[in-house]
């Protein structure tokens, strides 16, 4: 009876091999799963890696490239060196269409040390030079001033920088913490001019006291705004850190003490007419704007002082400029040949 009970091998219970072929449990499964995820992200991370690289190595190359080509020294041939005369004159006459804020003949006088003992004087030139409703008088001190205080176009930079006011200064009396870029002071002035010519179109000439506070300041003055400028001394007591502006200006000869001003007629100038309308006048034609060498006449009294400079420069032998040199290295060249 038991035996009819028992199956036979096959028929019943299945032996311990057959065991072996149930599916493995899912733990073992997705831990499987789970380490060919890991190679996978792995060949992922490598991919981006790999492209970052790439990228990187991009940008480094096309930045120095950049670098390359700003270095002259290093790509001179890329620039023209020589001009035929008809080159060179329309190369000139794209860089004079540049215009002055004064270019009707305005005249400019610099007071560049006007704080102590300047108010009497200054009232006897402006009368000399036509009296107040034909002379505009002009405060660098008072204008930084108004910037700081009144939220003026250079209010944030001024103020941000402003280290100290040295009112026993007897120029420009603000000192600031950071060096600012040439020609800010100059921009300030040339405002404020901008302002009184739409006043008054007719006004001639501008006393300017508390500037130049320095020379590049002065080389600004007449690249923007006028070439017709004087500097007046006050006295003949200047400190020594007053001798480099001053000594700038008597190197050509456009210093002159204030008490040998003799009394002029008012000057009063016509309308400029706008940039566009000399623009439609053909100012532009290689004729009126063709280069002419350096004359070996002494420029007028009213040139500029680079080319007073230059002509001086000239009449001792040597080069007018040299390779690279700016406006006022020509100048303080000038200023150690006199003094040799």
């Amino acid at each position: 009876m038991f035996r009819s009970i028992i199956r036979p091998y096959g028929h019943g219970i299945r032996p311990w091999k057959s065991i072996k072929s149930i599916p493995r449990v899912g733990g073992i499964r997705y831990s499987s799963k789970w380490q060919n995820e890991g190679k996978t992200d792995d060949k992922i991370q490598f991919k981006w890696f790999l492209l970052v690289g790439v990228f990187g190595t991009m940008v480094y190359i096309t930045v120095m490239q950049r670098i390359k080509e700003q270095d002259h020294s290093k790509n001179l041939e890329k620039y023209k060196k020589t001009f035929s005369e008809d080159e060179w004159n329309q190369y000139i006459s794209e860089i004079q269409k540049k215009q002055l804020t004064l270019e009707n003949n305005e005249e400019c006088y610099l007071i560049p040390f006007a704080n102590k003992e300047g108010g009497k004087k200054i009232n006897q030139l402006n009368n000399k030079l036509g009296g107040d409703e034909y002379v505009s008088v002009l405060d660098l001190n008072q204008l930084v001033n108004e910037q700081i205080n009144n939220s003026g176009k250079y209010n944030i930079l001024l103020n941000q920088t402003l280290e100290s006011i040295d009112e026993n200064n007897d120029g420009f009396k603000y000192n600031f913490s950071y060096k600012l870029k040439p020609g800010i002071f100059t921009s300030i002035i040339n405002d404020e001019i901008l302002r009184i010519k739409e006043i008054n179109p007719k006004m001639g000439r501008f006393i300017i006291l508390n500037y130049p506070p320095n020379i590049k300041e002065a080389i600004k003055f007449e690249q923007n705004i006028s070439n017709k400028d004087m500097l007046i001394k006050l006295n003949n007591n200047n400190n020594k850190n007053d001798d480099d502006i001053i000594q700038y200006f008597e190197t050509v000869d456009k210093v002159i003490d204030i008490n040998k001003i003799s009394k002029l007629e008012p000057l009063i100038v016509e309308n400029i007419p706008t940039n566009k309308q000399i623009e439609n006048k053909e100012y532009t034609t290689p004729a009126v704007f063709k280069l002419h060498t350096l004359s070996n006449e002494e420029p007028s009294n009213d040139a500029p002082v680079i080319e007073k400079a230059q002509y001086k420069l000239r009449q001792l032998n040597q080069p007018i400029r040299y390779y690279g040199e700016t406006d006022e290295d020509v100048i303080t060249r000038l200023n150690k040949l006199s003094k040799n």
